[in-house]
């Protein structure tokens, strides 16, 4: 079955590139999926804030979120993160993720995701690149259901509303 979103994935982000830019509409970084490293162990609220970014790249333009460099795109690895899971390297990171994503924004939109692993002076990191979603997509919390976009650098929770226009201009043709 042809996917119409492989050839966005075709070719592996230039990290170099990403760790030169300042986080905008498109680029997020942040040093760890789920490792709290100021607390010293893992917080579900960065897991929750990680998918808050990529639901917004999936309802705006997409982007690359970057996992394991700081906002000052220091490289800080996954090592934290790749401890706190049952396979501790990147394809139990990347379980995680599929599993933390299926949960909180749905498996029908995992084909919209790829993560590409690079080793930048020893430490890995994680680029999660997200494409443009043909439909809305929603961030499932405890708490009920969100809907996020890119405003600048920032995800941003759009009321009803608002949101209602928004997905009227972004999804002109959608019938459902």
């Amino acid at each position: 079955e042809h996917d119409p979103y492989a050839s966005a994935f075709e070719k592996k982000p230039d990290i170099e590139k990403i760790l030169g830019q300042d986080e905008h509409a498109g680029l997020e970084f942040k040093s760890s999926l789920r490792f709290d490293h100021k607390a010293g162990n893992v917080n579900r609220e960065l897991e929750k804030a990680a998918m808050k970014t990529v639901a917004a790249f999936l309802n705006s333009k997409g982007g690359y979120l970057v996992i394991g460099a700081s906002d000052k795109r220091v490289p800080t690895g996954l090592k934290n993160d790749y401890q706190s899971l049952q396979r501790k390297d990147s394809d139990g990171f990347e379980n995680h993720f599929t599993q933390t994503f299926n949960n909180m924004i749905g498996p029908e939109f995992r084909n919209l995701v790829k993560l590409w692993f690079h080793n930048v002076g020893g430490h890995d990191i994680c680029t999660i690149q997200a494409a443009e979603s043909p439909r809305p997509v929603y961030l499932k919390t405890d708490n009920g259901e969100y809907f996020y976009v890119r405003t600048g650098n920032i995800s941003t929770s759009l009321k009803l509303s608002e949101m209602e226009s928004y997905a009227r201009s972004r999804w002109p043709k959608r019938t459902s």
